[in-house]
């Protein structure tokens, strides 16, 4: 009998996967560009702006109704108000997200705005 040849196939060095998550990346990032710099860009950049300072202002709001202020009361907070952002705005859901990402991190000089006044 005959002895099959087996032919080991080479693997590149991304998979399928990986290119996948790529190319929807740059398509949300197409998107997102043609959203804020398209032909209505300067209106809905101004609508972003609006929803995103009275986020600010609810979250600033619900914590000075608190006597102090700590980092998990304030990430709790940020949370709650978020998915109620979220769930408000759909379609600007990723920016929320990256906002309340942003309030987090500067939980501290937000706690020193807050109790400062």
């Amino acid at each position: 009998m005959a002895k099959k040849k087996v032919v080991k196939k080479k693997k590149s060095g991304i998979s399928a996967g990986t290119v996948a998550a790529i190319g929807a990346g740059v398509a949300a990032a197409s998107i997102g560009a043609y959203y804020f710099l398209g032909p209505k860009g300067k209106q809905h950049r101004g609508e972003a702006k609006a929803w995103m300072t009275k986020m600010k202002t609810d979250i600033e709001k619900k914590l000075q109704k608190a006597k102090s202020v700590t980092g998990p009361l304030y990430r709790d907070t940020v949370d709650t108000i978020a998915a109620a952002y979220s769930k408000r705005y759909k379609e600007h859901a990723p920016e929320v997200k990256a906002l309340a990402k942003k309030l987090k991190a500067g939980w501290k000089n937000a706690r020193n705005n807050i109790h400062g006044s």
